[in-house]
């Protein structure tokens, strides 16, 4: 019955799959063709345009959609584990989910950049690693207006950058490989480690690091409303409480067709035994159909739930205390609240303190009763 509900494992799964994209592709473009050539346009287009154009089109789905980034794709993926499919549906049921969901990929683009640098150094180090370009269409002219525009950036380092010169040597034809200084090829180098920096690291660091900055100051303005909320709602309980000194009355029959609720997430056989001790003890009325509403299901099934007129049987932890959350969904509804207390062996009768709890939780809500199981052996339970 353990899930992996915390963020930081779908933020894990995320930035890993940014380092071994990163490595992979790095590993395969540095090591160039059969030769050990390393074409500096696919270089280019790897540390400089995948970086911008995915960086862009992440900002412009978040603002006009829900969002399209290497997250997104990740949580799709059809081999997670059930777990894993499970976390990364929490995490796009909290609040904010796609500006968080932006947030990790920054984080994995800037692991995808470092894995690249690794790669990229490793190389260099230990290989000897010759720069060269080769276009059909494009020329030395061409490219050098480009590369030059592009380093613009780190005008103030000369050594990184581009060189017609350096172009015109580093061209590389398969009809004319003749090269008389080969040394020439390596000084690329400083080139592509400043596009690095700058178009990966340097932009990629700033967003998300400013998404951050939004999604903290998010975070504590909702904590504000939610303890603001909390406090008038308790304040609203226990003036109920002080109206109403009686508590809800505990019934252990059940005198309708319900709907089942599995609010809290019970596991199946767990359910199943409910549903027996229920039907043995009232035959006459038994499930009729099943919802699902609470923090482990998404949105669509939870505005079914919403929508439910008739009488449900809504199963909860009873260990844990009654949410702001429960006692809204419960607004709108009717029926029975089962809180449950169970463990490896099986259901268990719920602690006292925590059944007063749950009375005075229902004590106020008119339209529900609050039912317990007689936990013996199901031919007792009636009894």
């Amino acid at each position: 019955m353990s899930v992996i509900s915390h963020p930081l494992a779908t933020s894990k799964i995320i930035i890993l799959v940014g380092f071994f994209l990163g490595f992979i592709i790095s590993w395969g473009l540095m090591n160039g063709d059969e030769q050990g050539r390393v074409n500096i346009l696919h270089l280019v287009l790897i540390y400089v345009f995948l970086p911008v154009v995915s960086l862009l089109v992440s900002i412009f789905s978040l603002i006009f959609g829900h969002g399209l980034n290497l997250a997104i794709l990740s949580s799709k993926l059809p081999f997670w584990g059930g777990a894993l499919r499970r976390s990364f549906l929490l995490q796009k049921q909290r609040p904010k989910s796609s500006l968080r969901f932006f947030y990790q990929s920054q984080l994995a683009a800037l692991v995808f950049s470092f894995a690249s640098l690794s790669v990229f150094f490793i190389l260099l180090i230990s290989s000897d690693v010759n720069f060269v370009w080769r276009s059909t269409l494009l020329s030395a002219e061409l490219i050098h207006s480009l590369l030059n525009w592009l380093a613009t950036p780190w005008i103030f380092w000369p050594e990184a950058q581009p060189s017609l010169d350096l172009l015109k040597l580093t061209q590389d034809s398969r009809l004319s490989q003749d090269y008389m200084n080969t040394s020439e090829f390596g000084q690329w180098w400083r080139f592509i480690l400043a596009a690095q920096l700058f178009y990966a690291f340097f932009l990629r660091g700033l967003t998300a690091a400013i998404c951050k900055l939004f999604l903290l100051k998010k975070e504590k303005s909702e904590s504000i409303l939610s303890v603001a909320k909390n406090k008038r709602f308790d304040h609203n309980m226990i003036e109920d409480y002080d109206q109403k000194v009686e508590l809800a009355q505990v019934v252990y029959e059940i005198e309708s067709d319900f709907a089942l609720n599995n609010w809290c997430g019970l596991d199946k056989d767990l359910v199943a035994e409910v549903e027996q001790r229920i039907h043995h003890c009232t035959p006459q009325y038994s499930k009729n159909s099943e919802l699902e509403a609470g923090p482990l299901v998404d949105h669509s099934a939870q505005m079914v739930s919403e929508r439910w007129q008739d009488s449900q049987l809504l199963i909860v932890k009873g260990w844990e205390p009654p949410l702001a959350e429960l006692a809204d969904f419960m607004q709108n509804g009717q029926g029975y609240l089962l809180p449950l207390d169970w463990n490896e062996q099986g259901l268990q009768v719920l602690n006292s303190d925590h059944l007063n709890e749950w009375q005075r939780f229902v004590e106020p809500l008119s339209n529900w009763q609050l039912f317990q199981l007689k936990l013996l052996h199901p031919e007792q339970a009636c009894d």
